[in-house]
């Protein structure tokens, strides 16, 4: 071991908990005792969310065994229930482009048999700790004794520069693994100038699930540096995409351009974009001159779509009712007329679930999770913790209690396929004014987690696509879990740009509210229309021209028939023009209000 040579901080303030570092470089060796307690400054400038006497070597304590130079060094577990919370206080008014460096390793903690890193991140407030930024993690070390201390270093983002409150923090927490997590012992801290090119990110793995037909849900990546010589390439490699917007522009790379040797931090959108089914692994790779290369590891898996769109309804007057009961010993792969019944694979689904196929099980199955047949009280979702065995699925094994489950398990929507084009009821140039669509909400069990059934439309099919093109209502329709055998009559009346459209669907979303326990069983029924009233010629507007999705967050939008449009902004600038066409690409526009205009002279808005 080293004797340490007692450098002083050049200047410290008191012994409280807001005194600050404010003249650099500064260094701490961890020589003087601690002060224990709760969220307290154990040494000047330096706090601790939970400090012990070194005696007990719990939480954060002051380590008298191991250390890089003696007496001693910083110590901090983790355990379940505990995250080691470090601060330094530091006054960089007169400071800029600080960095700390500093030793550190890992020891065995407990019997040998835990297998979880201890995980040390560092980040930096500007706002006393409501908000942290610049966050890193530095180091990922195993529950063993490490022979020899390494070297670590944190780079302050640059937005920290010439601040007058900044804190930085340590944080310990345990990876992933069984048991305890690994000691962490850091020594002969340093905060000094650097002058050497920063790089930092604060990921360094992705997982991503894509259903196939569309892009995945997009992750963030915080991207900084300082005292850059070049600027930062991010490259990500086949089948993901990365961007600067959560909505548009994703391409495989992006360039960040310094402004005096400084990029902010900077958020990253990644996504996966494969274009066919499987498991995928990829890096996101970002570079710079004098900087080591971070790497993101990337991985997913992209799952083909296989769900029915179901034959239409046809809208009209005294029409009877579209669903009034379904039988338990219904056969497996039917449904009733019109509909669908569509699975996913999340056990308390939000509702912007993705829908992967159809159910493919009996009706009459009584426990895990399920679409039953409650007869004259409709159909009914239920989740549990895990889906059907594939025998008792189909029947063919119906005591099969171990082995394989069904993948995309879980009951999700009910799918209803609307005509509501008047003119196939007569040839004749009519139109639909307004219909209102009836259903009913049914609680079977109440149980003890809160469930809905909300309610959600779209223009077309999707392309195909599931998971595309869903409006909510104009007011949110919904059916909430209540008492044991209770129901709610709804009445929806349906959107104008529903009216007078060859094909169009509604689904109720079967989605986790809150709770914890046992999950309510809800079931859909009495589905039917009413107040179907015609419209005459003279009095049609433009029912006829529309277009989804709208909001549209994504690079198209479809027309309900082809036609020749003109896309303009809110000042009437043309942005675009395209003839006979029944889709639009978007990808470049900007967020904002934009006007489409047909041949016959209607015109719609759309939301970017």
């Amino acid at each position: 071991m080293i004797k340490k040579l007692l450098i002083p901080l050049l200047l410290v303030f008191g012994t409280g908990a807001f005194a600050q570092i404010s003249m650099f470089p500064a260094t701490e060796s961890f020589d003087a005792t601690f002060t224990e307690g709760t969220d307290v400054a154990f040494i000047p400038n330096w706090t601790g969310n939970l400090v012990n006497p070194t005696a007990t070597a719990t939480r954060i304590f002051r380590d008298e065994t191991v250390y890089f130079s003696d007496p001693a060094a910083l110590s901090i577990i983790p355990t379940s229930s505990f995250t080691g919370d470090v601060r330094v206080s530091l006054d960089m008014t007169s400071a800029s482009s600080l960095a700390f460096s500093f030793k550190a390793k890992s020891m065995l903690n407990g019997d040998g048999t835990g297998t979880r890193n201890v995980i040390l991140t560092m980040e930096t407030s500007l706002d006393a700790g409501s908000t942290w930024i610049g966050t890193q993690q530095i180091a990922s070390l195993p529950n063993a004794d490490q022979a020899d201390f390494a070297d670590y270093s944190y780079a302050l983002p640059a937005a920290a520069n010439n601040q007058a409150a900044v804190l930085v923090r340590f944080k310990v927490t345990r990876g992933d693994g069984s048991g305890t997590a690994g000691k962490l012992i850091i020594d002969d801290v340093s905060i000094a100038q650097s002058n050497t090119p920063q790089l930092a990110v604060d990921e360094t793995a992705m997982t991503f699930d894509q259903i196939l037909g569309a892009p995945s849900p997009a992750h963030t990546v915080n991207v900084s540096g300082s005292n850059l010589t070049g600027d930062i390439t991010l490259s990500a490699t086949a089948g993901f995409e990365i961007s600067l917007s959560d909505a548009t522009g994703f391409t495989n790379a992006l360039t960040l351009t310094p402004g005096g040797g400084i990029v902010n931090e900077t958020i990253v959108y990644v996504r996966m974009n494969a274009l066919s089914a499987g498991s995928y692994t990829g890096t996101l790779t970002i570079s710079t001159t004098g900087v080591s290369d971070a790497v993101v590891n990337l991985s997913g898996v992209t799952v083909a779509v296989n769900v029915t769109d179901p034959e239409p309804f046809y809208l009209q007057p005294e029409a009877g009712p579209v669903f009034t009961a379904w039988d338990p010993a219904s056969a497996i792969n039917t449904f009733p007329e019109h509909m669908a019944f569509w699975t996913h694979s999340v056990t308390d689904p939000s509702l912007d679930v993705q829908f992967v196929e159809d159910w493919h099980c009996l009706y009459n199955l009584t426990n895990r999770s399920r679409f039953s047949g409650e007869g004259d009280n409709g159909v009914s979702f239920i989740n549990t913790g895990n889906s059907q065995f594939t025998g008792v699925c189909d029947g063919s094994d119906p005591t099969q209690a171990t082995g394989a489950m069904i993948d995309n398990g879980r009951a999700g929507a009910i799918v209803l396929a609307l005509n509501t084009n008047a003119d196939n009821l007569c040839g004749c140039d009519t139109f639909v004014d307004s219909a209102d669509l009836n259903w009913t909400g049914r609680t079977i069990l109440k149980n003890n987690r809160v469930y809905g059934l909300r309610m959600q439309y779209r223009i077309g099919n999707g392309n195909g696509n599931p998971n595309a093109g869903w409006t909510e209502f104009p007011q949110v329709q919904e059916y909430i879990s209540g008492d044991d055998n209770t129901s709610q009559d709804i009445v929806t009346p349906l959107p104008a740009e529903c009216l007078n459209q060859n094909f169009v669907e509604i689904r109720w979303v079967y989605y986790y509210i809150s709770g914890t326990g046992s999950r309510a069983q809800l079931a859909l029924d009495d589905i039917g229309f009413t107040n179907v009233v015609l419209g005459t010629p003279d009095l049609e507007i433009n029912n006829r021209f529309s277009f989804y999705p709208n909001p549209a967050n994504g690079n198209m939008i479809y027309f309900n028939a082809a036609a020749d449009v003109t896309l303009s902004d809110i000042s009437g600038k043309e942005i675009m023009r395209a003839e006979n066409t029944t889709e639009l690409n978007i990808s470049n526009l900007s967020k904002g209000i934009y006007f489409i205009r047909n041949a016959a002279g209607n015109v719609l808005k759309l939301i970017r």
